[in-house]
């Protein structure tokens, strides 16, 4: 059942779900204007020439809460009085004509209540102190004085008034407070909740829509840069297909009062084309300032394919290097490494251990996790674009991204995996592989840095812990 009030000054009639409560004022959502109710008639009261901001429902709209029906009768933007802060104020009436309130602002979503005012709410209320409601406290928290920016609907009070509210917090549910709100001799007090953002806007049915609609561009935008992302994972194996597959051997190599200055290690095999073979191990002398020669040695041909020197370092703690070269340009055969001490290790009473592990290919991960984290970063970013643009209702469907803004999308699309390739040659790809060495004083046996050992043993030769 609905009420019908005109306006007293241009006229109109607008029809409004019915309710119990008599209203006092009429904002008529025509002119603006401001009509007083009287029993059979309104009167021109003013004018309210601000404009709503933000606003979610609209006059008459169902609201569903609570298991409970509503109808919107009443809405309006209030602002601060000398500040910019505003709100909005919806208020509903069920079939039965009661009465809810909804409420939301920059910072919170709220529903309300009328609540019976004692006469030691009131006075308490003045005083700024602890107001008891239903066996709980709620402490004083803020006051302000409001001032109606627009208004469309009835209202029951002088919606011109201005009003002065005040805010206690439940003692310990934060979510819960109370309103006391004086339009000129008129004090009334409210039970209110704060809720989620996304539950209130899910009350109204433009909200709803716009969550719905929002929600399907953000599920159109993350399939297509998930598949994307799957583009980038084919380009990761297919541009470094040679290394993608990784073989590693691990051995050691234990002397001890040996004459020799050269040793062998088993040998191994490479297989494919332009490898990369990276050899990480630790050496350990009885002697200071030995150099060591380690080359990469074909089985077949006997043709050395590099050789790097290595200085074990003089300190009083032991003699003991943590060392590592890439070998880069490996093809397709058998390989050993020839490990050649320098001067005094063929010294009867000398000796040394080396333990090591061989990798064969491999391809660093980093550079295509991070450029499918960036990628998925970049769909929300360009996500709250097309937000930001007001562009929702076009993209509804996925085939939508493709000609979008003039294939925006695809291009994006060239560029991230533009970069992705780029990338992937200057930093992962063995087409910039460099040989490199890397040398590292190791200043005692239980160092556990650079200090790894690829071969599990208690004790080396020299009789130093290996953790």
């Amino acid at each position: 059942m609905n009420a019908k009030y005109q306006c007293a000054n241009c006229h109109s009639v607008t029809e409004i779900a019915y309710t119990k409560l008599k209203p006092q004022t009429f904002a008529c959502p025509v002119c603006s204007s401001i009509s007083k109710i009287n029993e059979t008639t309104t009167e021109y009261a003013g004018k309210i020439t601000g404009s709503f901001k933000d606003i979610y429902a609209s006059l008459n709209e169902i609201v569903t809460y609570n298991g409970r029906t509503y109808h919107i009768v009443g809405i309006s933007t209030k602002q601060e009085k000398g500040s910019y802060v505003s709100w909005n104020e919806y208020i509903l009436a069920d079939t039965n004509g009661d009465l809810i309130f909804l409420s939301h602002g920059s910072d919170f979503n709220s529903y309300l209540t009328e609540v019976p005012l004692t006469a030691e709410m009131e006075e308490q209320a003045k005083l700024g102190g602890t107001l008891k409601y239903k066996g709980s406290g709620y402490d004083f928290d803020f006051a302000q004085y409001a001032l109606p920016v627009a208004a469309h609907g009835v209202f029951f009070n002088n919606i011109l008034e201005e009003s002065y509210n005040r805010t206690f917090q439940h003692n310990y549910n934060q979510s819960q407070f109370l309103s006391v709100e004086k339009y000129g001799d008129v004090t009334e007090i409210f039970f209110g909740e704060y809720l989620n953002k996304t539950s209130f806007r899910k009350l109204f049915i433009k909200e709803r829509e716009s969550i719905y609609k929002n929600n399907n561009v953000l599920k159109n935008l993350v399939l297509f840069f998930a598949l994307i992302c799957l583009v980038i994972g084919g380009l990761h194996y297919a541009l470094n297909y040679n290394n993608v597959d990784m073989v590693t051997y691990t051995n050691s190599i234990v002397k001890a009062n040996s004459t020799s200055s050269q040793f062998i290690s088993p040998p191994f095999d490479v297989k494919g084309e332009d490898k990369k073979v990276k050899l990480s191990f630790v050496s350990e002398v009885t002697d200071p300032n030995i150099v060591l020669n380690v080359s990469l040695v074909n089985e077949k041909t006997n043709a050395t394919h590099l050789t790097e020197t290595f200085k074990h370092f003089n300190n009083s703690k032991n003699h003991v290097s943590g060392n590592e070269v890439t070998f880069c340009g490996v093809d397709n055969g058998s390989y050993h490494l020839a490990f050649h001490y320098t001067t005094n290790i063929n010294k009867p009473e000398n000796s040394y251990d080396v333990d090591y592990k061989i990798t064969v290919g491999g391809v660093s991960q980093v550079w295509l996790y991070v450029s499918i984290i960036i990628t998925l970063a970049a769909a929300f970013f360009y996500y709250y674009t097309i937000v930001n643009r007001n562009h929702v209702n076009e993209l509804q469907n996925f085939k939508d991204l493709f000609t979008y803004k003039n294939y925006e999308p695809l291009k994006y699309a060239g560029i991230i995996l533009g970069l992705y390739i780029f990338g992937n040659y200057m930093f992962i790809s063995n087409l910039t592989c460099n040989s490199s060495k890397v040398n590292t004083e190791l200043e005692n046996a239980t160092y556990t840095g650079n200090r790894v050992h690829y071969i599990a043993r208690t004790y080396s030769s020299s009789g130093a812990s290996h953790k």
